[in-house]
């Protein structure tokens, strides 16, 4: 079996690293530099830097910037204002390995199209907020006023060019142990084109269960590894000694450069 992603979500506002709770409340968590370097010490597999600014219409090349000073070698997915081919170029430009696209995958499926063949389809993640209800499980964006049942949205984003979905639980996000995505998200058809990564309120047992889902490739975590030292090599540890195989390759954490 392959090994999974522990992965670290750093959410951005006007410059500043903050700790999101429910996509309502923010507290400010540091400089992006030395969250960034400190995360890379510790061991992630992935690190995702989302500038959640509002009323963005290109990426924040000055944060941009920063993310490439900071010198980290962990593989880095960068999101937030990405709207074209040329958006997407840059932040690769500037050492993001993959860039995080919400907006335009509802907007604008032609320009993620440009965007694959400008920086290859694996290097484009998908990002989809989901909310429950007694209804269902929807899709909803923060930058659309409706929702779509989940299984409609999965079937319209089989024909995007994007190689794996980030699905957030957008309600219990920053509140740990309160998510309900395994609970109420089905596993997906052999057929379904995209993997996910799980993101929002995720507690160690929520994780490995879905870490062992055959269509999961990680598991994202964002306040917990913003406020405690070495979380992630924790949390990792943890996980792989309640499985009988381990979902997630041992790691040692480093001194940095």
């Amino acid at each position: 079996m392959a090994f999974k992603r522990l992965i670290a979500v750093v959410p951005m506002q006007n410059g500043q690293v903050v700790m999101s709770y429910g996509y309502t409340r923010y507290k400010p968590a540091g400089c992006i530099r030395s969250v960034l370097r400190n995360l890379d010490r510790w061991g992630v597999d992935e690190i995702v830097v989302i500038d959640i600014s509002r009323g963005l219409q290109a990426p924040d090349f000055s944060l941009l910037e920063e993310v490439r000073r900071a010198g980290i070698r962990t593989p880095l997915a960068f999101g937030g204002g990405i709207r074209s081919a040329k958006h997407a170029v840059a932040a690769v430009s500037q050492g993001c390995d993959r860039v995080v696209i919400e907006t335009l995958i509802w907007h604008a499926p032609n320009e993620v199209e440009r965007i694959s063949d400008a920086i290859g389809q694996q290097a484009v993640i998908g990002a989809v907020p989901v909310i429950y209800s007694d209804k269902g499980v929807f899709a909803a964006p923060v930058h659309k006023r409706t929702s779509e049942p989940w299984e409609s949205c999965l079937q319209r984003l089989q024909d995007v060019a994007i190689s794996e979905l980030l699905v957030i639980d957008r309600a219990q996000e920053g509140t740990p142990g309160a998510s309900q995505i395994a609970e109420h998200l089905p596993l997906s058809s052999p057929t379904q084109a995209h993997q996910f990564i799980w993101f929002g309120g995720l507690a160690s047992n929520q994780a490995i269960e879905l870490l062992s889902r055959s269509d999961t490739v990680g598991v994202a975590f964002g306040n917990p590894f913003l406020t405690t030292e070495l979380a992630a090599h924790t949390l990792r540890l943890e996980m792989n000694s309640l499985v009988r195989a381990g979902l997630l390759r041992e790691v040692r954490p480093h001194a940095g450069n």
